[in-house]
């Protein structure tokens, strides 16, 4: 008769315990579909966060138009981070998402050599932005995902046009914008991670964005990382003896512009709305505009007042 030991059977001595959550980005607004951008495993240890390392094939889904989807995906990857890294478990168990298009999967359990082996199990299974091998870096592509967190910005040309305007009426106004703005590149290298500001007066900080009827999602996408930017630096000003506004100031065509259609209309106008809740929720004041003229003028009221 066959003889069985207890060390004939599998064990799972020195495999750790965790729970674990796919992070998952959104990025058409409105739209169910969804990308898995990272996997965080969680134990009374600590945690490990493990990120999508192939970024560069999102612009085969979005072209040109990758850049923002990126931008929000770090972005989001950064702020969890931070989170799990000051309330581990509750990071996952309560997630508060930074983007309303950023949201957290099921939570479940799982056993692995480590953290880190549990986490990038699930993100290879789960994830087509994840290569196990980091071998992805393609050539004649747009971005180099081996080094994700430097990226090309988007070119926006609100910024730059704004101050061309503010400077005419007032030309001391210049030094409030920020020096990519005023040395005017048309684009950068820049970190994901870092917080952009356009313009900090004396009365008033506020981000420029341009809500596009062409270029609907890109444009959404970079406004909500704008507010994103403008929530951070509200947060470390709170408690400082000068209390300014914060506002995300977004130039968007007329709805009797005959150069769109109603759908296009509809649609901005329904982001609009999305934007401003969103502005509501982190306490920042969304103020849309229809030409550089009234943003200009609106700054130059409020540091006039």
């Amino acid at each position: 008769m066959l003889s069985l030991l207890e060390t004939d059977f599998p064990t799972n001595a020195g495999l750790v315990r965790a729970k674990w959550a796919p992070l998952m980005l959104r990025p058409i607004l409105g739209s169910p579909e969804q990308l898995v951008i990272g996997v965080a495993a969680v134990n009374d240890a600590g945690f490990h966060l493990e990120r999508a390392n192939s970024f560069a094939r999102l612009t085969c889904l979005f072209s040109q138009e990758a850049n923002t989807a990126i931008l929000a995906a770090q972005a989001a990857l950064d702020a969890f981070e931070a989170d799990l890294s000051s309330r581990t478990l509750a990071a996952i168990v309560e997630y508060h998402p930074i983007f309303s298009g950023v949201v957290l999967g099921q939570i479940g359990e799982a056993e692995g050599q480590s953290l880190k082996a549990i986490a990038s199990t699930w993100m290879a299974s789960l994830s087509s932005l994840y290569s196990p091998r980091s071998e992805i870096a393609l050539a004649g592509e747009t971005f180099v995902a081996t080094d994700a967190a430097e990226i090309v910005r988007p070119r926006d040309r609100l910024p730059a046009l704004v101050l061309d305007y503010v400077t005419n009426k007032r030309p001391g106004l210049d030094k409030f914008f920020s020096d990519e703005i005023r040395e005017q590149h048309a684009r950068r290298r820049a970190n994901a991670s870092a917080i952009y500001i356009d313009f900090a007066g004396s009365r008033i900080v506020a981000n420029f964005g341009t809500l596009s009827a062409t270029h609907h999602v890109a444009s959404v996408d970079r406004i909500k990382r704008r507010l994103w930017d403008l929530k951070v630096d509200r947060d470390n000003e709170k408690g400082g003896l000068a209390r300014r506004d914060h506002e995300m100031i977004v130039q968007h065509p007329s709805e009797s512009d005959p150069q769109f259609s109603e759908r296009q209309i509809d649609r901005m106008q329904q982001a609009l709305v999305a934007l401003e809740q969103q502005a509501d929720q982190e306490e920042i004041r969304f103020r849309p505009m229809h030409t550089i003229n009234q943003i200009g003028d609106h700054l130059l009221a409020k540091e006039a007042a």
